[in-house]
């Protein structure tokens, strides 16, 4: 069965190259995009008028803690998966299941991971989609055990530095062996976040250690207690620096303007992403997305269809995730977004540019509507209106 989504004001593609889209329509068929700026080819089950509002592919959190089910344990949090859609997130990727008990060693760090990966393979509250299974790197983790994640379905290695090895050396070889399987591999970065004797021994983590450990990702830069200014201009301009570098919500805003500021003189945009570091002792962040989108194009001047492009497409490419993009064939994971009611603003292009909150009006995920109108967000000023045939 058909939907349209018709009299659309931006629409914002995902993509770097070409962030907005010259068309005012797209039609969605078995979950997918069939068409864009096409009539529909048969008569549709559902019709959205939205209003002149804001169409764009949904928002990639790319820094997740979770643990099995939609419950935070660091938090006591129940339901923030759900939440985060109405901040207009389709797709959540694990750092790793930091949070869930009983992580001793390499083999119960493996089972934690598989477990997660084949859990959230099969669940996503309020159709957000959970790239789940993170393996973290323990002090007797081998070979075998990355092995074993990645014929169990797994393709992330968990913030290295985060479980109990810390040795950046020994961890480079095993970062670099996943890699080479087509893993991506987070790192932590700054100051630890082991309360133990492991966080004693190894309290900071450097650009030096990013660069022994060759991860994909170094991640949240900007953390509870960041890179140093030295540290986060070597992890940006080093020829041999990580492929992609990380802000999140929970961490310094002047560390994670430096960042992206540096990417932006560099012209290495297409190595941010944008996470959120929750549920952590920071909290749960249904609209930390939006937010630090906001932040970042109301303080660097960054257009906010290219922040989009960064927190969806650019994100979804770090991943191998597909869709986040809006292309004939991608999945339909859609979000609808406007000004809020009673906003200065015209549109939620210009109240992103001026670090407002826009209102999310609806989501859209698998071609199906989950939220019409967010419960998180302020309301938008317009209305879609859904007609069924």
């Amino acid at each position: 069965m058909e939907t349209v989504l018709y009299n659309i004001g931006d629409m914002l593609s995902g993509r770097f190259e070409s962030p907005k889209i010259n068309a005012d329509s797209l039609v969605i068929d078995q979950g997918r995009i069939e068409s864009v700026g096409k009539e529909p080819s048969k008569s549709p089950h559902l019709s959205i008028d939205c209003k002149g509002m804001v169409v764009a592919p949904g928002l990639v959190d790319t820094h997740v803690h979770p643990t099995i089910g939609d419950y935070g344990t660091k938090q006591q949090s129940v339901g923030y998966l759900e939440r985060m859609v109405h901040g207009a997130v389709t797709h959540a990727v694990s750092a790793g299941e930091v949070h869930v008990p009983g992580r001793v060693d390499a083999d119960s760090a493996l089972a934690i991971a598989l477990a997660a990966h084949a859990s959230f393979k099969n669940y996503g509250p309020l159709g957000i989609k959970v790239h789940g299974g993170g393996l973290l790197l323990e002090l007797d983790t081998e070979i075998k055990h990355i092995d074993q994640a990645f014929e169990g379905g797994i393709r992330i290695i968990g913030e290295v530095g985060i479980g109990s090895l810390k040795d950046p050396k020994r961890a480079g070889e095993l970062s670099t062996y996943a890699r080479d399987l087509g893993m991506v591999v987070h790192m932590h970065c700054g100051a630890t976040s082991d309360r133990g004797a492991g966080g004693e021994k190894h309290p900071y983590f450097s650009a030096d250690d990013v660069l022994t450990v060759r991860p994909s990702i170094a991640s949240h830069a900007n953390s509870f207690v960041s890179l140093s200014d030295e540290d986060v201009d070597l992890v940006c301009d080093h020829k041999e620096g990580p492929p992609f570098i990380e802000v999140v919500q929970a961490g310094g805003v002047r560390s994670m303007l430096r960042v992206v500021e540096r990417l932006m003189d560099r012209n290495d945009l297409d190595r941010l992403l944008v996470g959120t570091d929750t549920p952590t002792g920071y909290g749960v962040t249904s609209l930390g997305i939006i937010k630090t989108l906001g932040d970042i194009c109301s303080m660097t001047g960054l257009a906010p269809e290219v922040a989009w492009a960064i927190a969806s497409g650019n994100a979804a490419r770090a991943f191998n995730l597909e869709g986040h993009v809006i292309t004939e064939g991608a999945p339909a994971d859609l979000v609808v977004i406007d000004a809020a009611l009673g906003s200065p603003q015209r549109s939620a292009m210009d109240a992103l540019a001026s670090g407002e909150f826009p209102g999310v009006a609806l989501v859209i995920t698998d071609g199906e509507v989950r939220v019409n109108g967010s419960q998180c967000t302020l309301r938008s000023r317009r209305v879609a209106k859904i007609s069924s045939v």
